[in-house]
């Protein structure tokens, strides 16, 4: 799990620095990284380089910046993970600490992966910079005031941004008015875990091993395959630690994504 979290200030300034952008050259929204990259004389290339990144931004003196972007066949510039990644890149490029340490060769080139879970710093600032970029503040909150918390409400956040839904809950949990827990289980473990500052619950009922707790979809999921395909209904006790006898059967939301092919679920969580 990441342990690394950025500065309120740090935050504050990436946040800034991203809606300036977007205010700027794409107010409305979907923000369009390519449209930036352009305005900024910035190249980028997409390919299919197999599994060695989602994107990086490379530098040489002859050729100056260049973005390369990973796709495969049924990619293209509006796909959330190439969006995202673009975004990312467009990050390193534009916030002065990253895009001088490349220059200067104090940064190395690297090639990043949407996890959206880095220990890096600049990586997660990185990651910041993407999602207050697509997202911007402002228009989302716009988007979700007056509005009653459920999964809809992430999907429609999603499709309008074309974004991720894992982004869109990670950006519902920055700005949203609805305490909520995301966790990444893969294999059957925790992978890494996000929540708002008021979720009441922040200790997760593990088993041995960072084991997914038992008795919850994601549980079923990896034990004989079982999805949900709707939001079901949980309790305290199957998934956190409680301090209170009180607590034992509060029930809660759980809504599952699931990514077979890296055999990962993300499991949504609200009261």
């Amino acid at each position: 799990m990441s342990k690394y979290n950025l500065s309120p200030q740090r935050m504050q300034e990436i946040s800034e620095q991203a809606a300036y952008y977007a205010q700027e050259y794409c107010p409305t929204p979907p923000v369009l990284p390519q449209v930036i990259a352009k305005e900024l004389d910035l190249s980028f290339r997409l390919d299919n380089y197999g599994n060695a990144f989602d994107g990086v931004l490379d530098y040489t003196r002859e050729r100056g910046f260049y973005v390369f972007l990973n796709v495969t066949e049924n990619d293209n510039l509006y796909t959330p993970r190439v969006r995202f990644s673009f975004a990312h890149e467009l990050g390193h490029f534009i916030i002065d600490e990253h895009r001088n340490g490349i220059m200067k060769h104090r940064l190395p080139v690297h090639g990043s992966v949407a996890t959206l879970d880095s220990d890096i710093e600049i990586e997660r600032e990185a990651d910041m910079f993407a999602a207050c970029l697509l997202m911007p503040e402002d228009q989302i909150k716009r988007d979700l005031f007056g509005k009653k918390f459920s999964f809809a409400l992430i999907d429609e956040i999603s499709r309008k941004y074309l974004v991720s839904l894992t982004a869109a809950i990670l950006r519902f949990i920055a700005l949203g008015n609805h305490p909520v827990m995301l966790v990444c289980s893969q294999a059957g473990r925790l992978k890494w875990l996000r929540y708002s500052a008021d979720f009441p619950f922040k200790q997760l009922n593990l088993t041995p091993g960072y084991g997914v707790p038992v008795n919850t979809c994601a549980f079923e999921f990896f034990d004989d395959g079982r999805k949900y395909r709707s939001t079901e209904t949980v309790y305290a006790d199957d998934w956190f630690v409680l301090y209170r006898a009180t607590d034992r059967r509060r029930a809660f939301n759980e809504y599952c994504i699931y990514y077979e092919s890296l055999n990962q679920v993300i499991s949504l969580l609200w009261e």
